[in-house]
């Protein structure tokens, strides 16, 4: 995923003139829903989005897209309005979990109601955990979607600057065991982690500070 602008797309959004139509595509096991936010029909290639999906209906909602902090990856909150049992047994089959769940900006030609090339990738993940909510005359179906960087924690791959992840991984290595003035900063969604090491002296001696992202 990247945040890079293609010429087209910079100066369709530098202009102001063209739509901005986000889009959201969940991968099932037996369905893909291709989602336009806000109604209507936008042809992407071979793919094609619409407004209101025949087996899962509307979105409704979608919480802000937001960046993970510490040791928590982004999440993404998504509810839907199924026209039917159907789609809600389909949303919340246990196979379903772990979907890809992708989102795009996209812009829109109003001449020839073409996507620009290309849109913007704003979310890259799976889906998570379903909650079904009923109410008087509604029943909607609330996806948590978790970012692609979650199996990332999983997996135990993050930045752990400390003694006994460093022991852990060089056994008998102390270069962390006295460590003093640490500052860490995790970042999320960036193509090149900012880091680097750098060293002060003062009048307690010199001191060695780590920034950034330890892998």
């Amino acid at each position: 995923m990247t945040l890079r602008l293609s010429p087209q797309m910079t100066e369709a959004l530098s202009s102001g003139l063209f739509p901005i139509a986000p889009l959201i595509e969940i991968e099932m096991p037996n369905y893909t829903l291709r989602h336009i936010v806000g109604g209507g029909e936008l042809l992407w290639g071979t793919k094609r989005f619409r407004g209101r999906d025949p087996r899962f209906g509307t979105l409704v909602s979608a919480s802000t897209l937001h960046d993970g902090v510490a040791d928590e990856a982004p999440e993404w909150m998504l509810t839907f309005c199924p026209p039917g049992a159907v789609g809600v047994q389909d949303l919340t089959r246990a196979d379903v979990q772990e979907s890809p769940v992708r989102a795009w900006l996209a812009a829109v030609d109003r001449a020839s109601g073409q996507i620009l090339p290309e849109p913007i990738q704003v979310f890259e993940g799976l889906l998570d955990v379903a909650q079904l909510t009923v109410g008087k005359g509604t029943r909607t179906v609330e996806w948590r979607c978790v970012s692609a960087l979650e199996r990332f924690h999983d997996k135990e791959r993050g930045a752990r600057l400390s003694d006994a992840h460093h022991r852990l991984v060089w056994p008998g290595e102390t270069g962390c065991a006295n460590m003093s003035g640490i500052e860490k900063t995790s970042y999320w969604g960036v193509e090149k982690v900012p880091g680097g090491v750098t060293y002060g002296t003062g009048g307690g001696g010199g001191s060695v500070y780590y920034t950034g992202y330890e892998q």
